[in-house]
């Protein structure tokens, strides 16, 4: 959701330059003070989580989905956030129980307790930041039941043509008012590293700027962790939504998650967590607005964006201060796993998503600090230089003279050698093989 709303500050600031728009805010620093609240209170006992920013900077919102094997990997949450510290934070049901919640990083909030929400009773969710300033939220309140009773993936195809696996879920209402229904997903996957070696670089004792040469240790060590089979992880980054009519128009077959055949996180074998959020009208109008504002398109049309109104506001009454939703839900989940050759049993693994040639380069280098001419002659960056930088991974020894610029060694870039590039070495605890 944060990533959607710094989309929609975008988009509104971009359609502002094209045409007027009312946003009932004053500029754009008024824009980069709005407090944006992340906060969904379940059924589920546990610890629940708030989470508050605030708009600082407009980014590529793409930059975390790609991976540049020449640069160092970005923590894009903490690095493209400006989180929310120091708040109070606190949900108030309608019996007067006041459940705490304290800061467990920054601008990330988590209740002292365990609690789960309850049929029947009504919630409140107030903030009071660091500058004295006070939110609150209307009373929410859980709508009814739903249970996700399949959950399946079968072959089919896109709405763009595409060949590939759809996951399908259908529903069964048990009680209440279920008509409004929220899905997101979190899925896992096996990654295996295609030139992976037992074998790595080690370098020490390196001096770049060393005279009359370059001084330094490399040595050929065996690996001291799992680097060849490790997990990936990603959750859900668009708005799945649903409408029923009644109880006895239960979900049937609706898909909410898309996988083209040529997928690389299905190569191997891919896990998916489904969850199923019964919430309220107010609840399913937000997250559609939210949506649609988020297609950059829309920009474009007759529809001029304007704030997007929720669930929250400010206490002394100023609008536009304030985005995002309390939502308070019924949660059904349900798991299930599969491997590529469970659907294409005679067709080749997708391919790994990155160029893994087989490359060789000079050892060493001349000393950066050397003053006579001289230079590289064109080859890559030495070997000394890039198990410096941590960009590449050790295959064998290159006795095939490979590479323009051949040295005693082959590797290929870190992330076809080591797949913690990509993922974890850790197992998940719930990983069936």
């Amino acid at each position: 959701m944060k990533k959607l709303f710094l989309l929609l500050i975008s988009i509104t600031l971009l359609a502002s330059c094209i045409d007027e728009v009312d946003l009932g805010i004053d500029g754009n620093e008024d824009v980069f003070a709005i407090l944006i609240v992340e906060a969904t209170l379940t059924n589920e006992v546990k610890h629940h989580t708030v989470t508050l920013s605030r708009m600082d900077t407009l980014v590529d919102l793409g930059i975390d989905s790609i991976y540049n094997p020449y640069t160092p990997i970005r923590d894009i949450n903490r690095d493209l956030v400006r989180y929310e510290a120091n708040a109070t934070v606190s949900i108030e049901n309608d019996n007067g129980t006041t459940y705490s919640f304290s800061e467990a990083s920054p601008g990330v909030y988590d209740s002292d307790i365990e609690f789960a929400a309850e049929m029947g009773n009504a919630y409140q969710l107030i903030i009071l930041t660091s500058d004295g300033k006070r939110y609150s939220s209307t009373n929410m309140r859980i709508e009814g039941l739903a249970a996700i009773s399949n959950l399946y993936a079968e072959k089919t195809t896109s709405e763009s043509g595409a060949q590939g696996i759809g996951i399908f879920v259908d529903n069964t209402v048990e009680s209440g008012s279920v008509q409004n229904l929220r899905y997101t997903y979190d899925e896992t996957y096996k990654i295996i590293a295609p030139n992976w070696s037992p074998q790595d670089f080690k370098l020490t004792n390196y001096e770049p700027c060393a005279l009359p040469v370059v001084t330094y240790d490399l040595e050929i060590i065996d690996r001291e962790e799992e680097q060849q089979v490790c997990f990936g992880n990603n959750g859900s980054n668009t708005i799945i939504q649903a409408q029923q009519g009644n109880l006895s128009d239960n979900v049937k077959k609706l898909m909410v998650r898309f996988l083209d055949q040529d997928n690389f996180i299905i190569s191997h074998r891919y896990s998916i967590e489904v969850v199923q959020l019964v919430s309220n009208a107010a609840s399913f109008s937000f997250y559609d607005q939210l949506n649609n504002f988020s297609q950059t398109g829309s920009i474009f049309s007759q529809i001029q964006p304007g704030f997007l109104e929720g669930n929250l506001s400010s206490d002394d009454g100023n609008q536009g201060t304030i985005i995002g939703f309390f939502d308070v839900v019924s949660v059904s989940k349900n798991r299930l796993f599969f491997n590529y050759t469970d659907f294409y049993p005679e067709e080749e693994l997708p391919p790994y998503p990155f160029n893994c040639v087989l490359q060789s380069a000079p050892e060493s280098h001349r000393s950066f600090c050397a003053t006579s001419p001289g230079g590289g002659g064109g080859c890559p960056l030495s070997v000394i230089q890039s198990v410096n930088l941590n960009l590449i991974s050790y295959v064998g020894r290159n006795d095939n003279e490979i590479g323009s610029c051949p040295g005693p060694h082959v590797f290929v870039p870190r992330v076809c050698g080591d797949c913690t590039t990509l993922g974890s070495n850790i197992k998940p605890d719930f990983w069936v093989d």
